[in-house]
């Protein structure tokens, strides 16, 4: 990692799927001096590009200081080649557009890839959040269906 200003906003992201397409969910660490903010959400059905892309998105909508230094780590080339590269996007134009525009309103914003399960404790956490909230969206469908299975037996009560 390159060297940063001790005041900036540091931001990790990462994607997960099961499957590929499957259940996705996302995780996001942000880190700026003392001050954490952890996100973990279920995306639904996704690809990892998407659900890498995803956890970007969500981010960098939830910084709100826009005039900060902001680094963006990921380990998803992917995403990082999208938002840094010229490239031709086919697949997931709307969120790749969606997440330059977004990034095109901070004054200054690096992304940096980082090698995934290298033991980067950031990176890793945010793993762990994006695989848990695929586990718990199983869980909360699981009691759901568990719930609707009594009604019918019990009718509705």
């Amino acid at each position: 990692m390159a060297r940063r200003r001790p005041d900036a906003i540091l931001a990790f992201t990462d994607g997960a799927c099961s499957g590929n397409p499957g259940p996705a969910g996302i995780g996001v660490v942000l880190v700026c001096g003392s001050h954490r903010k952890e996100i973990s959400e279920y995306i639904g059905e996704a690809t990892s590009n998407i659900a890498e892309l995803t956890a970007v998105v969500r981010a960098l909508s939830t910084i709100k200081d826009r005039h900060r230094h902001v680094i963006v780590h990921s380990d998803s080339e992917y995403a990082i080649g999208a938002l840094t590269r010229i490239w031709k996007i086919r697949a997931n134009q709307h969120l790749v557009t969606q997440a330059r525009a977004l990034a095109a309103t901070f004054s200054h914003l690096r992304f940096e890839w980082i090698p995934g399960h290298a033991g980067i404790v950031e990176n890793e956490r945010c793993d762990v959040l994006a695989r848990g909230a695929i586990q718990a969206a199983r869980v909360c469908s699981k009691a759901a269906t568990a719930v609707q299975r009594r009604d019918l037996h019990h009718g509705g009560r």
